[in-house]
């Protein structure tokens, strides 16, 4: 089992694991760039236009985020499509400070390059936990809060209209345009529409949304919910669901149980991981063609796939390179170039400014163009903190 939440040091106070993604539910859940250049013709002219600028390869760590507890650390949720936005929380004391023994409270933030970190929501108690996600042009963000006395916790954020509560507990997931969230077994549309996406025939009501694509008149969600049995009890399978449709079981690779992280943009590629035959949880992708398929590790037993690009090509998460649980390295994949250790990209492209840090632990968000990806690690160590501090990070990935 690979562990989403890197504070397992820490006391935090929390009853729900933070990040969705490998094992966040009861017994449940746990680049290189491909990139075209096209000369476009300019009218019936022969000449071709200039080629479209190729992105500089770089690596920048954010820092932590405003009142963040550095002790605790601060964390990515995802990327908005078009790279610009980031989406993430962090713990921070009660206190207002930085410096407390233990937190239950965490706090979501929206990041960009023009702007930096803004804070999301009011300070004190909440038990938000990092489970969100963020629009194609990152001018719609969703997530955790509760306020008090309000039995909602969900929340959708906009700069016109700020946090607005949800009828939902869980929001991780939104559609492109943000009209519609998904979390748990609940969609919402901005429409006023609301349901639920139900279990599959036969089996108990216990499905968890967690990713969406499409638009909110036309959404592809995907998720897990429960699907027979093995001798350790009820299984889960990965679905596909649409409102036409309704879920679809994405089925199992060679073990019994299967969980969808994330789908492309344009809908037609279901990220994850599945259970082998001896029961690790591996990463997989998942098309109508190809069915679901094992898209292996990084040396160690387990994997995970958290995200991937607009049209499934390029696929990022997380990899145990050895039996030890702490062994953890984020990944890159394409069908070019198979699993690869993002660091060592980043490397192999002459980017040497994560060379220092003590981890690169997980990549859980991907631009739409496979430009751009974030993740968290440790970041390098310090004479007061010879382990480093948990923060986020953001890379351009070089071209191939």
């Amino acid at each position: 089992m690979i562990y989403p939440n890197p504070l397992r040091g820490i006391s935090t106070g929390f009853s729900r694991v933070s990040n969705p993604p490998i094992h966040s539910l009861p017994r449940r859940l746990f680049l290189t760039a491909a990139i075209t250049i096209l000369a476009l013709a300019a009218g019936a002219q022969t000449s071709k236009a200039p080629e479209a600028a190729v992105p500089t390869a770089g690596f920048q760590g954010l820092g932590q985020m405003p009142g963040g507890w550095p002790a605790a650390g601060t964390y990515t949720s995802g990327i908005s499509g078009d790279g610009s936005t980031i989406m993430g929380y962090g713990w921070v004391c009660k206190n207002g400070g930085t410096k407390c023994s233990s937190s239950g409270t965490v706090q979501a933030y929206r990041w960009s390059a023009a702007t930096g970190y803004q804070v999301l929501g009011t300070p004190g108690d909440s038990d938000f936990f990092g489970a969100g996600a963020v629009s194609f042009d990152g001018s719609v963000i969703v997530g955790e809060h509760p306020i008090p006395n309000n039995n909602s916790e969900a929340f959708r954020w906009t700069a016109a209209h700020g946090m607005v509560q949800l009828p939902m507990l869980i929001a991780s997931a939104v559609t492109r345009d943000g009209n519609m969230v998904a979390g748990g077994d609940n969609w919402w549309n901005a429409s006023g529409a609301t349901g639920i996406f139900g279990p599959f025939a036969g089996n108990q009501d216990q499905t968890q949304a967690l990713g969406l694509a499409g638009t909110g008149r036309a959404p592809v969600a995907v998720g897990a919910a429960f699907k027979g049995s093995d001798l350790n009890g009820p299984t889960d399978h990965a679905f596909r669901w649409t409102p036409a449709t309704g879920l679809q079981d994405l089925g199992v690779t060679t073990g019994t149980q299967s969980i969808a992280i994330a789908v492309s943009d344009d809908g037609s590629v279901v990220v994850g991981e599945a259970t082998d035959g001896s029961g690790f949880w591996r990463a997989f992708r998942w098309t109508a063609a190809t069915g679901m398929q094992d898209i292996g590790t990084l040396g160690g037993p387990e994997s995970a796939a958290y995200a991937t690009n607009k049209d499934g090509s390029v696929i990022v998460g997380t990899s145990l390179t050895n039996s030890a649980s702490d062994s953890t390295v984020c990944f890159i994949w394409t069908a070019q170039t198979g699993m690869q250790n993002f660091k060592t990209v980043l490397e192999d492209a002459g980017v040497h400014t994560a060379d220092n840090w003590t981890t690169l632990d997980t990549l859980n968000g991907i631009s739409a163009n496979g430009n751009v990806v974030v993740g968290y690690g440790q970041s390098p160590p310090t004479k007061g903190n010879p382990f480093g501090e948990w923060e986020p990070f953001r890379a351009v990935l070089p071209p191939q």
